[in-house]
């Protein structure tokens, strides 16, 4: 309900961004402001991709060995969700990749529609090829909403332990909540034992106001090797809700801490 209800107030101003947005070239892929611009562009411009992102001659270099795999949640798709990101994750010096996955629905932009493990099974389809293309030894992963935890999937079930150095997940379902779908017995299994597994560095940073995933405690970790971030304990006046938080900059800035834990950056509210 509380889906139906966010996408509900969005839908006005999405279909209005979107007709007058027809006939811009997708190439163009501009860096949106928010989640609801970006929609609108990726309604209108079906298959566009993040500035930044799927430059499949890009070389890591020694400062950020991993590439960046950038995983969008439910309902949602690579532009998106990751408009605004992609392109400073690029001007940071990371290698970029965003898949677009679960798109069997009949409107394109709207993916991450099949279960986890399905969408698990696409994700490392798209990690081989990013560490085939640029010769890299293992992936970081950042995603958001269900986009957080079917990489979780991947780590535990589908070689990802082999593959990948850290998740960083924006406001994911790991536990039971009201929504994103995405299956209760999927989560027992995924957390049975333990929530995180041995070797990854997780970092999950959730907003108070989330109301999509509710609580919001339903996506916080408490494996070894996992850092919660509440972003209003650092910064109480931050009141991005779930939809939002990939183009939060205080949320963004902690991705790029928790991609690079040895260089962080001193916190701007």
């Amino acid at each position: 309900m509380a889906a139906r209800t966010v996408l509900t107030r969005l839908s006005v101003a999405v279909v209005a961004a979107a007709v007058a947005l027809v006939g811009t070239p997708a190439s163009a892929a501009p860096e949106a402001g928010s989640f609801a611009e970006a929609l609108a562009y990726s309604i209108a411009h079906p298959g566009v991709v993040p500035a930044g992102s799927n430059d499949y001659s890009c070389v890591p270099t020694a400062e950020h060995p991993e590439p960046v795999v950038l995983v969008h949640g439910f309902l949602e798709n690579s532009y998106d969700n990751w408009a605004s990101l992609s392109p400073r994750l690029a001007a940071a010096g990371y290698c970029v990749f965003a898949i677009d996955y679960g798109n069997t629905g009949p409107v394109q932009s709207l993916g991450a529609l099949e279960p986890i493990p399905d969408s698990a099974e696409e994700l490392s389809t798209f990690v081989d090829a990013v560490l085939a293309a640029t010769g890299a030894e293992k992936v970081a992963i950042v995603g958001h909403s269900k986009g957080g935890t079917v990489p979780r999937y991947y780590a535990r079930f589908l070689g990802g332990d082999r593959t990948v150095a850290r998740i960083v997940a924006l406001s994911p379902p790991n536990y039971p909540t009201a929504g994103p779908p995405v299956g209760n017995d999927v989560l027992e299994r995924l957390n049975e034992g333990s929530d995180t597994v041995a070797g990854i560095e997780y970092t999950t940073i959730v907003t108070r106001y989330d109301q999509i995933v509710v609580p919001y405690t339903a996506s916080l970790l408490s494996g070894a090797g996992n850092t919660n971030i509440v972003l209003q304990d650092l910064c109480p006046a931050d009141f991005t809700e779930h939809t939002g938080i990939s183009y939060d900059p205080l949320a963004q800035q902690l991705v790029l801490d928790a991609l690079d834990p040895a260089n962080t950056s001193p916190i701007s509210c």
